[in-house]
Order: structure tokens, then C-alpha cells, then sequence
């Protein structure tokens, strides 16, 4: 198919269509003012257009297609050039399209050609191999050259021991250490161990950079013996509370949590029993003391809950203790219950006004036993403005998880308290759900 000229004007002062291998140039003309232009060697009639041998046009008659010049019916389109059905993109764009895009990619395969060239010079020098491990494609390629055996392992490790540090914080070669550690032996791992906790405020500071608490955790995935889980525990232990509040720090700590054992992870038991409630009530903190509490067994995890539950009020009402008391409260344990309950008794009412201490009190509720719900129902209907909790909006949810999770004369006797205020709750919004309960019944 041909490319129509979008207002019936051929090549020069002709009409009909433009050939092919005349378009693109034609174009051109229109576009700069320049003088049409042929790239091949075309003969042209005296309109400019292209001789006889071209039979193009459209069927004017019964014997094919029009061979007078003054036949050629002119077409007209309200766009001067023609899209393709399948992609939105001009006939002759995507030609070009093409072309480039050929170019290009013959460009990269010499570049890259020429690349890997330099790269096979490089890593033949031992100093080299740094400064590649901090170039994009440089760290690409020796990833690439581990899999061609051990040779090529001992070749970049060598290169780049002397600076796992500097490579461990950096965007690309961060990716290579990675690497290394998968493909090392033992005693290549427990170099790099004792290069990074040569100076434990080096490993500390590679711990809470972007990049290098990824290589420290896998790291820590790898490690097999005794005598590299001390090497690594004993460098993090000083810096304990600064990894546990850090963004990427805290990352390192619960890994170590869920790749080493009890006895390994004892540091991080005391400490976090040390610093309880400091840790319960920070963003990232309070993260690390759930996972603690859930990897710990025995005493220690029995220590971290009387620290938890000895200031359960006051974490009841943080924005992030209220995580961990929450925590605590679905791990049914019945005397870590009992304490919390013990804690909370008489102030019921003013958690339940609050924000974040009110999702405390639901908890009870669905957690509790019924004697323990009874004493938390008993002190809702008892506060001198119930029809204030009805409709406060924290408030109203705890008593809606009370008609919820309560039975028998208890939830009787919070029906009945609700029933004078029915009126008032069917108009307010924040009684909506409470109304709903009660129409269930």
C-alpha cells in the first residue's frame, strides 16, 4: 500500500500518490523547502512525478490500472499521513524506528565486544579488579566469571579482600560480595569475617548504610561455624541499641535472630530485656522485640514478657508499645494475661477514649476469659457517661467488640445499658455499627 499525499498533491505539481522509495524523501522537501530529491536513480515525467514503468494509482477503467498522467484520481485525507491499523505510529516512523534501532544494537554488540575485551585485560591485574567490582558492568562481568570455575573465585578474591569494606557500602559491588560469599570456601569466609570485625566500628557503619546491611545479612546467612557466628556477635554487641533504632540496622539484628541459635543470640536477649520498654515504644524497635520474644525460648523469652507486662499501661497508650502488647495478649499465655488484666484494671474506661490504647482494650476483649471480659464490661457500664462512650470515636468501637465477644447475662446486661440511647446512636455516625448489632438480635 501506498502513502496518499494528504491534499491530493503529488511529486512536484502532479496529483494521486507518492511511490515508495520517493516518500521519505518527499517528505523531507515539504518539511525544510528543499527541492525534491531522489536516493536512486528514478526517471521523472515532466510533472515531476516518476515515468510509466511505476504502474501505481488507482482502477479508472476495466483494463487495469491508469496510464494517462490526467486519469490519476486525487485523494484527499484530513491527515497528510498514513497510520497504520495495528500500531498508532506513522508508516514511515516506524521504518525508521527500525533502522535506528538496528543501529543501535549493532552499536552495543561492538561496545559490548569491546568491553569485555578491556575487562579480560583488566582482571588479569590484580589491582584492577576494584576499581571493575565499582563499575556496573565491571561487577557484572566477574559475577559472570565465578561460574567458569574456582580459578576465576580465587583470581577476584584476592582482588578484592583488601576492601570489602569500601566495596560492601557501595551500589553495585555490594552485589559481588554478595556473590563471593555464595561461591567461597570456608577459609576465604572467614577472611572477609576477620577483615570486617578487625575494626568493629567499621562493620557497624557498613551495617547502617543502604547497601551494605544487605551484604552483612547474607553474610550472616552463610556463615556455618562457631567460631565465625562469635567473630560477627561479638563486633554487633557494643552497637546494639544504635542497630536496633536504625532504618537498616535493625534488619541485621533480626537476622541474626532467625540464623543463629539460642546460645549465639544470647547477647540480644539481655540487651533487649536491658532496654525493654526503650525498644518497645521506637518505629523500628518495637519490630525487633516481637521477633525476639518469638525466636526466644525458656527464660528468656519468660524475661522479656515481665518487662513488657510490668509496664503494659504505659505501653498500652504508645504508638508502637501498643504493637507489642498486642503481641504479648496473642500468645494466650495465662499469666503474662493475668498481669496485663491486673494493669489495666480501673482504667478501662480511659484506654478505651484513646486512639491506639482503645485497640488495646478489643484485644482483651477477644483474648480474655469471661471473668476477665466481665470486669472490663462492668467498668464501661459503670462510668458515670456511658451514652459519652456510646458515641465517643474510639470508645464506640470497644463496645461494639464487647456485644461482639460477650454471652449470657454479661452481654444481657450491656444490651439493656445500650437500649434508653437507642435514638440517639440510630442518628450518630459513629454509632452506626453498634445500631447494626443491635438490630441483629
Amino acid at each position: 500500500m501506498y502513502n496518499r499525499v494528504g491534499h491530493g498533491t503529488g511529486i512536484g505539481w502532479g496529483q494521486g500518490l507518492v511511490h515508495p522509495d520517493l516518500a521519505e524523501s518527499y517528505l523531507l522537501s515539504r518539511h525544510t523547502g528543499a527541492e525534491f530529491f531522489s536516493p536512486s536513480h528514478i526517471a521523472l515525467d515532466v510533472r515531476g512525478g516518476p515515468k510509466l514503468q511505476y504502474a501505481y494509482g488507482v482502477p479508472v477503467a476495466d483494463n487495469g490500472f491508469a496510464r494517462n498522467v490526467n486519469q490519476f484520481e486525487a485523494f484527499r485525507c484530513e491527515n497528510s499521513l498514513m497510520f497504520d491499523g495495528k500500531k498508532n505510529m506513522n508508516f514511515l516512523e516506524r521504518g525508521r524506528e527500525r533502522r535506528f534501532q538496528q543501529f543501535v544494537n549493532n552499536r552495543a554488540l561492538e561496545l559490548g565486544n569491546s568491553r569485555t575485551m578491556r575487562y579480560e585485560n583488566m582482571v588479569r591485574v590484580k589491582e584492577y579488579i576494584y576499581f571493575m567490582a565499582k563499575d556496573q558492568y565491571g561487577c557484572r562481568y566477574l559475577q559472570q566469571k565465578f561460574e567458569e570455575g574456582k580459578h576465576h573465585v580465587d583470581v577476584i578474591f584476592e582482588g578484592i579482600i583488601n576492601h570489602t569494606a569500601d566495596l560492601m557500602i557501595n551500589s553495585f559491588a555490594n552485589y559481588l560480595v554478595q556473590k563471593m560469599l555464595d561461591v567461597c570456601d570456608e577459609e576465604q569466609r572467614l577472611r572477609i569475617i576477620a577483615v570486617l570485625t578487625q575494626d568493629p566500628v567499621r562493620l557497624v557503619a557498613i551495617c547502617l548504610n543502604l547497601h551494605g546491611t544487605r551484604a552483612v545479612q547474607k553474610l550472616i546467612e552463610t556463615v556455618t561455624t562457631r567460631e565465625q557466628i562469635v567473630l560477627i556477635t561479638s563486633a554487633l554487641q557494643p552497637a546494639f541499641m544504635e542497630l536496633v533504632n536504625d532504618p537498616n540496622g535493625n534488619h541485621v539484628i533480626q537476622k541474626c535472630l532467625t540464623n543463629f541459635g539460642a546460645e549465639e543470640n544470647k547477647f540480644i536477649y539481655e540487651a533487649a530485656a536491658a532496654n525493654c520498654f526503650d525498644m518497645a515504644i521506637h518505629r523500628h524497635g518495637c519490630c525487633v522485640l516481637q521477633r525476639c520474644i518469638s525466636s526466644a525460648r525458656g527464660a528468656y523469652q519468660a524475661k522479656l514478657i515481665v518487662e513488657i507486662c510490668a509496664r503494659g499501661f504505659e505501653l498500652a497508650q504508645d504508638p508502637f508499645g501498643n504493637y507489642v502488647v498486642q503481641y504479648v495478649l496473642n500468645l494466650k499465655i495465662p499469666s503474662a494475661n493475668a498481669h496485663l488484666a491486673s494493669q489495666f484494671e480501673g482504667g478501662y474506661v480511659y484506654l478505651s477514649k484513646q486512639k491506639v490504647s482503645s485497640n488495646v482494650v478489643e484485644k482483651c476483649l477477644k483474648i480474655f476469659p469471661d471473668d476477665a471480659k466481665a470486669v472490663i464490661v462492668r467498668e464501661l457500664l459503670n462510668g458515670s457517661h456511658f451514652e459519652q462512650l456510646l458515641q465517643d470515636p474510639y470508645a464506640n468501637y470497644v463496645i461494639y467488640t464487647a456485644l461482639l465477644n460477650t454471652r449470657g447475662h454479661l452481654h444481657n446486661a450491656l444490651v439493656e445499658a445500650i437500649r434508653p440511647h437507642e435514638d440517639a446512636i440510630r442518628t450518630s455516625p459513629c454509632c452506626k455499627r453498634i445500631s447494626r448489632a443491635l438490630s441483629r438480635r
